[in-house]
């Protein structure tokens, strides 16, 4: 049985919600990301010696987190319907 209008917008909707809070959790993953990252560059910089299975353990997640932030677009907030 065919899909009727209101179902299609209902699942669009849902859809679209799933996608908020996926690009809203990924744009969080890749903040703490780039935190992670600074504190091993002050570390660094600061003399520390840092071992390469931390280097290599964050350029493996820095990389998959970008690749999965090039899959999933950027979508816009639902309007608040309160207005």
């Amino acid at each position: 049985m065919p899909m009727t209008q209101a179902e299609a917008a209902e699942a669009l909707t849902k859809t679209n919600e799933t996608l908020v809070k996926v690009s809203n959790e990924t744009d969080s993953l890749l903040q703490e990301i780039d935190r992670l990252k600074k504190a091993l560059d002050a570390a660094i910089a600061a003399g520390n010696q840092v071992t390469p299975e931390l280097q290599a353990a964050v350029e493996a997640v820095d990389a998959r987190a970008h690749a999965i932030d090039e899959l999933v677009p950027d979508v816009q907030q639902p309007e608040d319907k309160k207005r």
